[in-house]
């Protein structure tokens, strides 16, 4: 998944060498479904792409046995509830800042 801007440097300077030791472990295959990396998704049929979660959502915590190698279907249905809670609390934020204008 993209690394929101605001995010990182939450991540520590070695994360591609991290995130690569993830898929490594997984044989580059998603964790929870196990699409093949760069392969069509059995599912969805679009190209899978791994990606590498967080299942704390702490991007400092890069303990392995916090991560997984998880596909793009997989990680967003996974982080889909904080997202969701990221959103509203930015949406708030931004109107309680035009009620102060």
């Amino acid at each position: 998944m993209p690394i929101r801007a605001e995010n990182r440097m939450r991540y520590p300077k070695d994360w591609k060498d991290i995130s690569r030791s993830i898929r490594e472990r997984a044989g580059n295959r998603c964790e929870q479904c196990e699409a093949a990396n760069g392969e069509p998704h059995p599912i969805t049929g679009s190209k899978v792409v791994l990606t590498v979660a967080h299942l704390d959502h702490t991007p400092e915590n890069c303990d392995p046995s916090n991560l997984r190698a998880w596909c793009q279907k997989c990680h967003n249905g996974y982080d889909a509830p904080v997202r969701a809670a990221g959103i509203k609390a930015r949406h708030r934020a931004t109107l309680a800042i035009g009620d102060l204008l």
